[in-house]
């Protein structure tokens, strides 16, 4: 794509995807690896504060109030609960999905989550 529009920047073009991201039914967010497995899962925060107040997802760079983006969490492995890690996201996962260029955010998140 780049050969056809040489000035596009390379955050625009769409790169494979290790993570796959789908609902847990209870509001949460699993995060799983290709092969299936569970990599994290993302809790929703209650939401506080001005709900008009605009918000990005940090997925898909998609912009807009708390009625259409929350704010989720993870739990740190081994912290028993006491640190966590927190990402803005989609409420409506099928077009976040659609959206999300690349797993940069994911791979963040992971990567802090594991130290």
């Amino acid at each position: 794509m780049l050969t056809y529009f040489p000035a596009t920047n390379e955050r625009l073009v769409p790169q494979p995807r290790e993570y796959h991201l789908a609902d847990a039914g209870d509001g949460a967010i699993v995060v799983r690896h290709a092969d299936g497995t569970e990599a994290l899962r993302l809790t929703l925060v209650q939401p506080a504060g001005n709900p008009t107040g605009e918000l990005c997802c940090d997925l898909c760079q998609r912009t807009g109030t708390r009625r259409y983006l929350g704010v989720y969490r993870a739990e740190l492995p081994g912290t028993s609960g006491r640190r966590y890690r927190y990402l803005t996201a989609c409420r409506e996962r099928q077009g976040c999905e659609v959206r999300r260029h690349d797993d940069q955010a994911i791979v963040n998140l992971l990567d802090r989550a594991s130290r």
